[in-house]
Parts: structure tokens; sequence; C-alpha cells
């Protein structure tokens, strides 16, 4: 229980790597807020936590709505008074060529993945300079090289990095930031876009890296890209 007392917000909680990192945050004892779009999917995860006997609590959001990412923060801050930890999680993935890509393609990838990774880090934030705390975004390998039929996502996702990077310069030393970029991971994503294909990692291998960053922030650099295979 090494995040006993800790409020965790995970984003794009419902379903994927997102459910496996807020469940094994419950393990360790933190207060987990599961958020995402599908209300019966962070509803059934965050009754998945308290039954096994965790602290959670769902809030439904959209990270593309700055209404609702706000409203997320608050509801948190009612319940538990504070935010110890933010794990940008939500994201969505796309594989076409670039000249085969819709404009409302490219739109959602960024919206998502970008987007919603700067409207909580800049409500968040602001929060968090008055306690300290710890901001995960989850980026990718693919945000650290270029991969073919991958360009909306590896423009997200190169982006995630270079807000992970800028914040971390802006913000005071009482707040680490950091990205994970994971290799491939055996979730509903990957098995999606690469039907048949072998990921690099587990879901539990990525949550169980997330859980070490929670537990021990001080053993990684702010600003610093974080990688996994």
């Amino acid at each position: 229980m090494k995040l006993k007392n800790k409020t965790i917000i995970v984003t794009g909680s419902g379903r994927g790597i997102g459910r496996y990192i807020a469940k094994r945050l419950g393990n360790e004892g933190a207060n987990v807020v599961v958020t995402a779009r599908t209300e019966k999917e962070i509803q059934d995860v965050s009754g998945e936590i308290s039954d096994a006997g965790g602290s959670a609590v769902f809030v439904r959001g959209d990270v593309r709505i700055e209404e609702d990412v706000k409203n997320v923060i608050e509801i948190t801050l009612e319940k538990f008074g504070k935010i110890d930890v933010l794990v940008n999680n939500a994201g969505v993935g796309l594989r076409k060529y670039l000249w085969e890509t819709q404009i409302r393609e490219f739109e959602e990838v960024m919206d998502v993945n970008l987007k919603g990774t700067f409207l909580f880090m800049k409500h968040i934030i602001p929060e968090m300079e008055k306690k300290g705390g710890l901001i995960i975004n989850i980026s990718s390998g693919a945000g650290k090289a270029g991969i073919p039929t991958l360009s909306a996502y590896c423009a997200s996702k190169f982006g995630v990095i270079g807000l992970t990077e800028a914040a971390s310069a802006e913000a005071s030393e009482k707040i680490r930031i950091v990205a994970l970029c994971p290799g491939s991971v055996n979730a509903g994503m990957f098995k999606r876009l690469f039907p048949g294909e072998e990921a690099d990692l587990e879901p539990e291998e990525v949550a169980e890296k997330i859980a070490r960053i929670c537990i021990h922030p001080e053993r990684y650099r702010r600003g610093a890209s974080i990688e996994l295979y």
C-alpha cells in the first residue's frame, strides 16, 4: 500500500491500458479517480477497484472539452481535497498513410492525444503549485521516431513530449512532469490497428511502470521521456 492517501486521476481509464493503470494504483492504496467518456466503463472499473478493497470514484469526462476537464478536477478536489498525481493516459490511434488521412481524423487524434493532455495540465498545474505533485503523460515509442502509416498518431505523441519538456521547465520544482514512452502494448488499440501482430509489452507491464514512477518519482528527471520496451 505504498500510495495510501495519494489521490490520482487517470484519464481514459475505462478500458485498455488505462484500466490496468487505475486498478494497479488502486492496489497500492491510492484514491483513484477513474475518468473517460463512457460512463458504464468507468463505473465498472471504479467498482472493481472498490471490490478489491481500494478507494475509487468515477467521473465522466471528455478530455477534449475544457469544461469537462475542469469538472473532473473540481469533483476530485471536493472528494479528496487534493490531487497528488495526474496520469494523462487517454488516447486514440489511427493507421493510415498521411495522404489518405481525413482532416476530421487528424483533428480527432490531435484533440484527444495532445489537446486533452494540454487541458488537464493547464488546469492541474496551478493546483499542484500549492502542495506539489506528479504528472505522467503517456507518449509512445511513436513519439520518439516516426512510423509509416502512423503519421497523425506520431505527430500527437511527439507533441506530448514537447508539452512535457516545456511545461516541466515552466512549472516550479514542486511539480515533476515526465513522459512515458512505451513500445507497442497488447491492448485494444494495438489489436485493432495491427491485427495478428505481436506487441512489445503487456498492459500490466505499463501499469507496473506507472506505479513505480508514482512510488519513487524522485528517481526520474523532471521533463524526462522514459522509454519502456
